[in-house]
């Protein structure tokens, strides 16, 4: 696949086939790039194009990131029947917009990884514009924009994500422009539970991944634990715009199993809250200082403290052991 070919088919292509809480936050962007942090944090971006390249040249970096894009695998993430999981995870698509200098790319989650910290910058005001000395967890890094920003802003960043072939791709884009802040780990979010994640970071970014997982609680907790006292979690996800404190349940089938251009195929969304639902499970496992936002297009953004460690009501814990 021609990589300039990409660039023309990709923005009518994600359009007409992304899942509609992706569709509903990328369609609302245009809010997001009026705030003011938006064109700095757009600029440091500008650090990664192709004359920025130091441990590979243009060519070879372009062919391999033509790779990337044409791979298909399965296998490759452990799964025995590809026909039971999500495109997004078995065909390798490209996260974010990246101008490269030489050529463009542009992902399924537009500027996303732009918008997301200025959001929590200049809305919720709990993130500096220098990130000099900070630790930063980034959960579900994709491709790895916004990791590669939040290094780009000083910061030590652990990027994880469950689809090795997404990891694969920030790896190399980490040893291609020589980041030495980034350490990108194939993980889920269920694997941060152990003693490694525990009081760690000073910020937890955990933005577009509560929607996808099965047990909203534990992760939850499984952020209270892995930030610093007096850290933050940083939320990001797909929401439903209802007064109630209500959970709404999608599942797997919900965005049509089996349809193979259905990027959202058997396995998308599973629960989505309502924004005071967000903020109850945020303060059961431990968060206080919490602010939620309005839903708007889809969406809302959160933020927690962990103020100290204390404990949460046990009752019924998926993991009893977690901490």
């Amino acid at each position: 696949m021609d990589l300039q070919l990409v660039k023309k088919l990709t923005p009518k292509w994600v359009l007409n086939n992304m899942p509609k809480a992706i569709k509903k936050m990328v369609q609302g962007e245009n809010r997001w790039r009026k705030l003011p942090s938006f064109a700095h944090l757009e600029g440091l971006m500008s650090n990664f194009q192709v004359k920025d390249l130091v441990n590979t040249d243009p060519q070879t970096f372009k062919n391999r990131i033509d790779e990337f894009l044409q791979l298909r695998d399965h296998e490759m993430e452990g799964f025995k029947d590809p026909e039971k999981q999500r495109d997004l995870t078995i065909q390798f698509h490209w996260g974010h917009n990246h101008d490269f200098g030489d050529f463009q790319l542009e992902g399924l989650m537009g500027n996303r990884h732009i918008f997301l910290p200025a959001v929590f910058m200049d809305e919720f005001k709990v993130l500096p514009k220098s990130l000099e000395g900070k630790s930063i967890l980034d959960v579900g890094c994709w491709t790895g924009g916004t990791s590669m920003l939040l290094s780009a802003m000083g910061a030590n960043v652990v990027a994880i994500e469950e689809v090795k072939k997404y990891v694969d791709s920030l790896n190399y884009l980490k040893e291609s422009f020589g980041i030495k802040n980034i350490e990108a780990k194939n993980l889920s979010v269920y694997e941060c539970a152990g003693e490694e994640f525990h009081d760690r970071f000073d910020y937890a970014l955990f933005a577009g991944v509560l929607y996808h997982v099965t047990d909203l609680l534990l992760i939850l907790r499984i952020m209270f634990n892995s930030v610093k006292d007096q850290g933050y979690v940083l939320i990001e996800t797909a929401a439903i715009a209802s007064s109630k404190q209500i959970l709404s349940y999608e599942g797997p089938n919900v965005h049509g199993a089996g349809k193979k251009e259905d990027l959202s195929r058997s396995g998308w969304n599973w629960f989505l809250p309502s924004p005071s639902a967000l903020e109850q499970m945020m303060a059961d496992v431990g968060f206080t200082d919490i602010q939620v936002g309005k839903v708007i297009n889809g969406r809302v953004f959160a933020v927690g403290k962990r103020e100290s460690h204390v404990d949460m009501m046990r009752g019924g814990l998926s993991v009893k052991t977690i901490r």
